[in-house]
């Protein structure tokens, strides 16, 4: 694994994720201003098509955004992502960083986190559930029905 901070190496943790790895997000707070948040990033075979980023902003629990791995994965080469959730590398070179932009409503934070371990992490992924297999490890229609039971509008 890259990255250098054996913390950051992806492990297994059998009792809920299959992957996790903890990380420090750089959050920005001013034009060049960052502070450090701790968070993980986590992933779960029974939910193959999702990562969860955890961060601990100093509440009781953390704030977990979940969002697909393929947004994820196509943050690291252009932007990625429309919605709540957009991703993206550095136009900078120098800066080998990758970007998340999570637009709760009235409080949008911009974070960074070091391209290696995002690309670690997802490499870890894969390795749990390879790409195009998504479907023997997920039970999408329970999936939909949890979504469904937390007071998304049914469709029609």
């Amino acid at each position: 694994m890259t990255g250098g901070n054996p913390e950051q190496a992806p492990r297994r943790a059998p009792q809920a994720a299959d992957c996790v790895v903890p990380l420090t997000l750089a959050a920005y707070t001013a034009p060049d201003r960052t502070m450090p948040v701790p968070a993980r990033l986590r992933y779960h075979r029974g939910d193959p098509y999702a990562v969860h980023l955890d961060c601990r902003v100093g509440l009781p629990a953390p704030v977990t955004w979940v969002f697909a791995r393929d947004l994820l994965v196509q943050g690291l080469n252009g932007w990625a992502g429309p919605g709540d959730v957009s991703v993206h590398p550095s136009l900078d070179p120098a800066h080998d960083v990758v970007y998340f932009w999570l637009h709760p409503p009235g409080c949008p934070v911009t974070f960074h986190a070091p391209r290696t371990v995002i690309e670690d992490f997802l490499a870890a992924t894969y390795a749990i559930v390879p790409a195009g297999r998504e479907t023997e490890y997920g039970d999408l229609e329970a999936q939909l029905g949890r979504l469904l039971a937390r007071g998304a509008p049914p469709a029609g």
